[in-house]
Formats: C-alpha cells, structure tokens, sequence
C-alpha cells in the first residue's frame, strides 16, 4: 500500500469515525424518543386501564346502593343485582389486565395485588349482606347497609394508590430518559473531540513511519552496500512506496551476496577440478608462460611446487624435444600454436619432460581460452601414455597366443568330431540290433509261447486224454510260467515303444463302469486263490470317459494285479472311481492293505526295471515294469500318478485323468477328434 493511500486511508478513517459518532448520537437519540414514546403509550395504558377499574369499583358501589333504596321490587331488584355483578368482573378484568403492565412498577403491582384481595372479599361480604335482605323490606334494607357500611374504603383508598404510584412511575420514567439523553449529547461532543485530536495525532505519525523514517534506513542500508556489507539483513515489510525501495535494496543486496557466493563456488569447483583430475592441466598465457597448473602435471613432470613451473615459458621445460630426439622449436609445438591462432589441437604421440631429465610419451589436448571472444591464452590437459603403451604390447603379445590357442582348439574340436562320429555310428548300430532284438522277441519268443500256452490250456483240459493230478499241476506250472514270460515280453515291447515315442492310443468314448469291471475280472481268479475280499465304488456321474480302452484297462490290471500281488491272503483290495467337477477330472484309486511301501522309496517306484527290496524280488516275482507302464501310459493320457503308502498298513495308487461331464460329451460330435461312439469293453 503506497504512502498516498495511507494518509487518505487515516483521513477516511477520522471523517468515518465522526460520521460514526454523529450516526451513533441521532441512532441513541431516536432510541430515546421511541423509548420516550413507549413509556408515554405503556403508561398512558396502565392509567386508562387504572382508571377504568376505578371507574367499574365506583359503578359497583352504586349499583349496590342502587340495590337498598331503588330495588324495592323484585324485578328491580333482579336489575340491579345484574349490574352490580357485571361491574364488579369488570373491576376484576381490568385488575388482571394491569397486573402484567406493573411487572416494572413494584409498588402499585403490590397496590394491585391487594385490591384485588380486597375486592374480593368486598364481593364475600356483598353476598353475605344480601342473604339477609328482602326487597320492599325497610327493616332488613337497613340491617344490610349497616353491615356493610364502610368496607368499600380500603379497595376505594388501595385503588387510588394505585393510580397515583402508576402516574408517580410515568414521570419518573420521563425524568430518566431527559437525563439520558442529556448525558448522551455530552458523550457525542467528548468523543467527537478525542477522535478529531487522535486523527491528527495518527496523521502525524503515519507521516513519520512512512516517509521519515523509511528514507533514513535505505539511506544507511545504501550506505552499507555501497562499503560491501552484503550480510545484515534487511527485513523489508509493506507494500508502500518506502517499503518498494527497501525491497529493490533487498533484492539488490541478495543478488550481489548471491553473485559473490555463485562466484567462490565457481572458483572452489574449479579448483577442486583441477586438483582432483587424474589428468595433468596446465595453462599457457599470451607470453608462452605457464600461467597455472594442477597437482597432477606437477606429479607427473617431477615438480614439488607450483612456483617451479608458474611464470615460466612451459615449452623450454617440459617440451623442448620430438619422439625421436630431435629438437622441436616453438613455432612446431602445436601447444604454444592453440593461444597463438585460437585453434584446438590433438596429439597422441610425443614426449614431455621431467624435471630430473627424464622424459615420458603423453597424448595431449590443448583447448583456446576467450574472455568476451578475445584470446587470453591456453589450457593443456594431458596423460601419461606409457601404462596404456605398455598394455597395447602385451594385448599384441595376448592375440598372438589367442591365434594359437585358436589353432589348437580347431585340432582338438576336429579329433572330437570324428570320434563322435564313431560313437554316432556306433549308437545306429546298437539301435539296428535293439531293433532286431525286438523283432525277435515279437516273434520268435511270442510264436513258441502262444502255442506252449495253447497246448498246456488243452492238456489241462485233458483235450487229449486222462491226465493224472501231478500231471495236471505241472502243466499249469507250465501254463502260469509261460504266461509270466509273454507278460514279461508284452511289457518290455510296451515300455520301449513308450520311450521311443512311438506308440499311440486309439482314443475312444468308452463306459468307465465296464472298463473296472472287465478289469477286475481279470484279477478275480488271483485274488480269490488268495481269499482276498475285492470292493468297487464308482460315482454315479463317472458315466464316459474319452482314452484308450485296452490301455487304460492295462493301467488298473497292473495296479490291481500289484495289490493282489502284495496283499496277504484275506486281504482287502478296492477300486474306487470319483469325479472331481471343479477340476474336471476323474481319479480311478486302488488301494489295498497290503505290506506298504517306505516314503524313502517311493520316489523309485515309477523307474523301469526297479525292484524296490530284493528280499521283496525273491519272494514276489516281477519284472520291475508294471508301475513304469502305469506312470508312461497316464502321461500318455494326459494325466498323473500319484501314491499314499504306510509300511505295514497298506498303499492307495491314485490316477487322474482328464473328464467331461456327459452333457458335453452329448454336445460334441462324436467324429469330431476321431472318438467313436461308446462300445462295450471286453474283459
């Protein structure tokens, strides 16, 4: 806020405050006049409202008066009884209505209060008076006027009390507001007299504070920049003209001590470059003298003191010589040449010398140094190239052993080649006699042993003539170990197909309740040699399941067959089958109570040829395949294997596959991935 808006703010300020008394003295004024005027409207009621009950008292007095000489009659009588009633409620009702206007006027509220007792038993005694008296009845007219006689002058005397206390009040209440008024008017005058008197003295010091004052502090703050007093502060405040000045000192003094700060900052960064760069920086003025350095050229050039190369012309001391030995004058040093023509220059390969006459090769910058586009010199930056000359030698000498290493890995990687190419040939010739084996095994075991087991089932049928008993269980020694090898010879065919990849399932739609059931057919016969009691569950939503049938009941026939096999005699074996809808899968669990299998060893149990006790391998024959196939034929199917076993108790042997609900299956075109529609399982 200027200095101009000040002094005509303190002037408003003064006139407003004399507007405000003069508003405030004609507000106070009219406030007395209306009270004034309340008072004369409030009295004048509580008067007439007086009056008027004394005016109804007085017509009551008459009317019963007018009841003892007049009322001779009864009808008179009757008329004036009437009046004489009606006046003294209206006494009463004026009464009433006057106590509220007295709440402030103690004195006739008292007076009235009592009158109103007094009336009332005024009426009592009327009314006890009038039980006597007989209209035409001299006699008993003045028997009642004397009983009577005077009770009417005490609510007579309390009335008038009450009127005169009320006009007492009204005179009283005028009195106090002349007096306010006059002590309000002396009010107005004083304090329009101590406000004009504050103005003025307000003015005077506003002047003071804003001009005076304000001039003198920029005057001494000028001063202080002017002597390099950057540091005191200034503390400028307002928004006036004075305060605008101190401002612009302020920021005038900010900028100068920011200038002085940014200055030696620059200076202390560029010291701290200089010092603390591995690289050796020397400057060259206009005279060809070193102008400075920092410690790292004086490290490298030999010297303890920078006064040992400042002032002095740097090419006589440190570059007086070529790479072969040969003088080089000032005018070839491409160094000297940047501060002369302003042009950069680049060396990689030439000598600098050390103060003890030593020399080293350096690769070298020099760089033009302007002031305002004008030269002023030079500034060198160079390096030590000897460590880097030194490595170049020895990664020359590393490219050279590398091309030889080179040579004998290529030997080595070529004598590797050819005797995997051995190894290659002799693999394809193991593979060729696998073949043949299998081959072999196909045929010329399977053949003989198809008509063995042939033969030995009609000997036992005795298809050939009576057999004695001894005979007929050697036969079926025979049948049992011939059945046992095709077995065998079945199962080794099948894992190597397996693990070449190459055997593939004939998917089908096929009833899983078929599917157990034709397999646990094929255990039956076992397990009831063993009297072992075999259960199935099956859930009622199982219903078809889309896989290889003869593989998939070659899976539950290894699993059953194994729990038949590891089972004790009158055991219990179970195939459960399950649906589990939330993962749309189908888990086909055999479980027995057999002899158990150890946590240590069930990790084995799916590897092929593995036998996992060999007391176990002597007394229960196998071949060590049956599980193998379960777990390849599963994968096979897409699903897992998975196994629960306690030594001693039994083992649970959980297949899941992948299922359909059978609305899907029905929604689905039965050719669509080469199913076929659900055919009966054989078993």
């Amino acid at each position: 806020m200027n200095i101009r808006t000040k002094l005509v703010l303190v002037l408003g300020l003064g006139l407003a405050v004399n507007l405000w008394i003069g508003l405030h003295a004609v507000n106070v004024l009219k406030q007395a006049n209306k009270e004034s005027a309340q008072v004369h409207l409030e009295s004048s009621n509580i008067v007439t409202t007086s009056l008027n009950a004394q005016v109804h008292f007085k017509k009551q007095v008459q009317e019963w008066k007018d009841i003892l000489l007049r009322a001779q009659e009864p009808a008179l009588y009757g008329k004036h009884l009437r009046q004489f009633i009606s006046e003294e409620q209206l006494t009463r009702d004026n009464i009433n209505l006057l106590l509220p206007m007295l709440a402030q006027n103690s004195e006739a509220g008292d007076y009235a209060r009592r009158f109103l007792s007094a009336h009332e038993r005024l009426g009592v005694q009327y009314r006890d008076a009038l039980k006597a008296f007989v209209p035409g009845s001299q006699s008993t007219t003045v028997q009642v006027d004397r009983a009577v006689l005077g009770i009417d002058r005490q609510p007579t005397d309390l009335l008038d009390h009450v009127v005169d206390s009320v006009q007492r009040y009204k005179a009283a209440q005028l009195t106090a507001i002349e007096v306010r008024v006059a002590l309000i008017e002396q009010e107005n005058l004083i304090l329009t007299i101590i406000s004009m008197s504050s103005a003025v003295l307000l003015l005077l010091w506003l002047i003071d504070h804003a001009v005076a004052q304000p001039i003198a502090t920029a005057t001494n703050i000028a001063q202080r920049i002017s002597e390099g007093k950057l540091d005191n502060p200034i503390n400028a405040k307002g928004r006036d003209e004075a305060a605008t000045l101190l401002y612009a000192l302020e920021n005038m003094q900010r900028s100068l001590r920011d200038y002085q700060q940014s200055l030696r900052h620059s200076e202390e960064r560029t010291r701290l470059l200089l010092d603390s760069s591995g690289e050796g920086i020397y400057g060259i003025d206009l005279a060809g003298n070193c102008s400075f350095c920092n410690p790292s050229a004086l490290r490298m050039l030999g010297y303890s003191r920078r006064s040992d190369l400042i002032g002095k012309g740097i090419h006589s001391l440190i570059h007086h010589t070529k790479a072969d030995g040969t003088p080089m004058s000032e005018e070839e040093c491409r160094a000297l040449a940047t501060y002369r023509t302003g042009e950069a220059a680049h060396v990689e390969n030439e000598l600098f010398w050390r103060a003890d006459g030593s020399s080293f090769p350096v690769e070298y910058r020099s760089h033009p140094i302007l002031n305002d586009g004008k030269l002023i010199g030079a500034v060198v930056t160079f390096s030590d190239i000897t460590q880097r000359r030194q490595s170049e030698q020895a990664l020359h000498r590393a490219h050279a052993d590398l091309a030889q290493e080179r040579a004998r890995l290529a030997e080595r990687v070529e004598e590797r080649t050819r005797e995997l190419h051995q190894v290659n040939l002799e693999l394809a010739r193991t593979a060729r006699a696998k073949d043949e084996f299998l081959a072999t095994m196909s045929h010329e075991l399977r053949t003989p042993l198809t008509s063995i087991l042939g033969i030995s089932e009609m000997l036992v049928d005795q298809l050939y003539g009576p057999l004695q008993e001894q005979q007929i269980k050697v036969i079926e020694t025979i049948h049992e170990s011939g059945s046992h090898l095709l077995t065998l010879i079945n199962d080794i065919l099948d894992i190597v197909k397996v693990e070449a990849g190459k055997m593939e399932l004939a998917w089908d739609l096929v009833p899983v309740a078929q599917l157990c059931e034709a397999s646990l057919r094929l255990i039956g016969p076992s397990a009831r040699r063993k009297r072992q009691q075999v259960s199935f569950k099956i859930s009622s939503e199982a219903g078809l399941l889309r896989c290889d049938a003869r593989r998939l009941k070659q899976l539950l026939v290894n699993l059953l067959g194994n729990a038949v096999k590891f089972t004790p005699e009158e055991g219990s074996i179970g195939l459960k089958v399950k649906i589990d809808k939330r993962r749309r899968q189908i888990c086909f669990q055999v479980s027995d109570t057999g002899i158990g299998i150890p946590k240590e060893l069930q990790s084995k149990l799916f590897q092929p040829f593995v036998q996992l006790d060999s007391q176990l391998t002597r007394r229960y024959s196998g071949t060590g395949l049956g599980l193998a196939l379960v777990y390849r034929m599963t994968e096979l199917h897409d699903g897992r294997v998975s196994v629960e076993s306690t030594p001693g108790k039994g083992s649970v042997f959980s297949v899941h596959l992948p299922w359909k609900p059978k609305q899907e299956l029905d929604a689905s075109p039965a050719d669509t991935k080469g199913e076929k529609p659900a055919t009966p399982v054989s078993g």
